[in-house]
């Protein structure tokens, strides 16, 4: 595992960075003399004037190590980040401090309860109060009151505005990744219901030609009871492949019906040529007779989905595609190599509308589908029972 993939995974490392980053800058912005920030108006006391100047790099530092816990306890850390913050104050102020406490007050907005968003609001909001009718109290002047609002409020409240803005958006994020998934849900659902409908078509329009040519001749016992049976045969499964897919029927979507057959199983060979021209694919297809339409169609369809991301996310990658029976149930694997490091988190991503779709195509059937990377290569596994749930087939 490379540093950039720790660094992106673990939260520890991001926020030992920032600490340490922001130490960095402070301890320089120290050393370049911008300190006694606040010496404004408001004269500051000169009780700890002889401290020697490193006290602010001191004071820096225990700020800094606050941040390491800001994203797990969030309060506290603000808490003690104050409280360096007016021990800092009282030696005349820093921008280095002001850093730590502009990034407390960011990470209190972001990961802090709503309770505890509401305490650091009200205690901002005190606080300027405080320090500005103070500031008036010992200047005897309004404008430096006015003075202290105008300072405070921009680096108190605008990283609490900033926490709200990206919290908002993170929850639209969110709604619009689900809105999305069920949308995915809703059109593979009429999919399927538009592939009952060919299949359920086709066995029917047999059953007619057979009993249409019988009808058309003279009677003939022998043939009249093959016809029969014929018609027999392809009226039972026509309620099969009924039964097996009967609850798509809840789906909502009235998308128009698609006039296209459905692929299944004799369609595969064609569609591991057609994903060729940009994968090294070796297939291993055995042991599937007398598959149900239903099945036929799900295999066809996680195969596409499979060979389609790794044709986007790992071209030129070599793909092993594996579909058996295995007692009463059609096992369907798809592998493929990852080419390139950036592929990796992308692949690993792209479970999105298609893997969702197929997903929900494995369980309506009663099995399950699993999609993630196992060390340097991708898998799509999918186990798909010949009897769906109920003991329909």
């Amino acid at each position: 595992m490379t540093l950039q993939t720790r660094w992106r995974g673990s939260t520890r490392l991001q926020d030992a960075g920032a600490a340490a980053a922001t130490f960095v800058a402070g301890l320089v912005l120290n050393l370049l003399g911008l300190t006694g920030i606040w010496s404004g108006p408001v004269p500051v006391p000169g009780a700890l004037a002889g401290l020697p100047g490193w006290s602010q790099t001191v004071l820096l530092a225990a700020g800094c190590l606050a941040m390491l816990v800001k994203r797990r306890h969030p309060v506290p850390a603000l808490a003690a980040g104050s409280v360096v913050t007016a021990a800092d104050v009282l030696l005349g102020g820093s921008f280095g401090l002001v850093l730590v406490l502009f990034d407390l007050i960011f990470s209190a907005g972001l990961f802090a309860t709503a309770r505890g968003r509401t305490a650091v609001t009200a205690a901002i909001y005190v606080a300027i109060a405080a320090a500005s009718v103070a500031g008036w109290i010992a200047a005897g002047e309004f404008r430096v009151a006015v003075f202290i609002v105008l300072q405070m409020t921009p680096l108190l409240l605008v990283p609490l505005w900033w926490a709200a803005n990206i919290r908002q958006q993170r929850q639209l994020g969110l709604l619009d990744a689900e809105r999305t998934a069920r949308e995915a849900v809703l059109a593979e659902r009429s999919a399927m219901a538009r592939d009952l409908h060919d299949v359920i078509a086709a066995h029917l329009s047999t059953t007619a030609i057979h009993s249409g040519v019988a009808l058309a001749r003279p009677p003939d016992t022998t043939r009249d009871r093959a016809v029969l049976q014929e018609v027999r045969r392809s009226s039972l499964a026509a309620l099969e492949e009924m039964r097996s897919m009967i609850m798509l029927l809840r789906a909502g979507d009235p998308a128009a019906a698609d006039p296209t057959l459905p692929g299944g199983l004799d369609r595969l060979p064609e569609l591991v040529r057609a994903a060729s021209g940009g994968l090294r694919i070796e297939t291993r297809i055995r042991d599937l007779p007398d598959i149900p339409a239903v099945v036929s169609h799900t295999v066809y369809r996680i195969v596409r989905e499979a060979l389609t991301n790794a044709g986007k996310h790992a071209p030129d990658s070599e793909v092993r595609l594996e579909v058996h029976r295995a007692g009463e149930a059609v096992i369907v694997s798809v592998t493929n190599t990852l080419t390139r490091e950036e592929a990796v988190d992308h692949h690993a991503l792209s479970a999105g509308t298609g893997i969702v779709s197929i997903r929900e195509r494995a369980v309506v059937l009663g099995g399950s589908l699993t999609a993630a990377r196992e060390g340097e290569h991708f898998l799509v596994r999918a186990v798909l029972p010949l009897r769906g749930p109920g003991g329909v087939s």
